[in-house]
This record gives C-alpha cells, structure tokens and sequence, in this order.
C-alpha cells in the first residue's frame, strides 16, 4: 500500500491506496480449520463416504479399460500396427469433450483426465508390444 502510488519507489502499478488495502482486508472471509459440532463431522463423514465409494468404482473401471487397451495392445502387435491410431485418439477426444458440460466438469479437468488415461493405455499398449511372446 502506498499513499501514492504512481510515486512509489518499487512495484508502482501493483500498489494500492490506503482505503483500497482496508476494503481488501475487510473483503477477506477467514475461515476456521475445523469446526467441533457433530452434525458437522456427521455431514462430512457421510459425503465423505460416498467420495470413497466413488473412488473405488472409477479406480475400478480405470483398471478394467486398461486391461482392454492391453488386448487392443497384443491385437497390435501380433497385426504390426502401431500404437497411435491418431484418428481413433481424435474421435474419442471430440466424444468425450462434447459431454463436459452436460457432466458439469471442466474442458480443462476432462482434457487432462482424458490425456492421463490416454498415456497409461499408450503405456500398457507399449509394454504388450514389446513383452515377448
């Protein structure tokens, strides 16, 4: 904060007056790390349980598509065809982010999910093609 800021002596364009600081300071919503109230912990452990519940379905179907991008992987290999299937990878990229708004996610969150599973499959994929026989 500077009274002046166009005279500050460094960062001039990131300084603030006095009042802006104090409106900055009273804007800020301090919250508390936990609260001791057992409706609180009772809500919480509840929703939390159905996250953990989630967790092990996804965990688990991530672990199945990988056992087929395995298969597609050993398919590839015994017909010599490379990983890559560009068109194939374009088509599930323009699928799958066509359904991100109807599921509330984010392009950005779907796009990087979507290109962590990508590289696991491309990973197994490439394990299969060079195990031998």
């Amino acid at each position: 904060s500077h009274i002046c800021p166009d005279k500050a002596w460094s960062d001039a364009a990131q300084q603030v007056v006095p009042e802006e600081l104090a409106e900055l300071v009273r804007s800020i919503v301090w919250r508390k790390p936990q609260v001791d109230k057992p409706e609180f912990q009772m809500s919480l452990d509840e929703l939390r349980s159905q996250i953990d519940q989630y967790d092990a379905e996804l965990f688990t179907l991530l672990s199945k598509r990988m056992d087929v991008a395995e298969k597609i992987g050993e398919i590839k290999r015994d017909n010599e065809v490379m990983i890559l299937q560009s068109s194939r990878w374009e088509d599930v990229v323009k699928r799958v982010m066509a359904n991100a708004e109807e599921l509330k996610l984010s392009r950005e969150f779907m796009s990087i999910l979507l290109n962590s599973i990508h590289m696991e499959s491309i990973s197994r994929q490439n394990k299969v093609m060079n195990a031998k026989k």
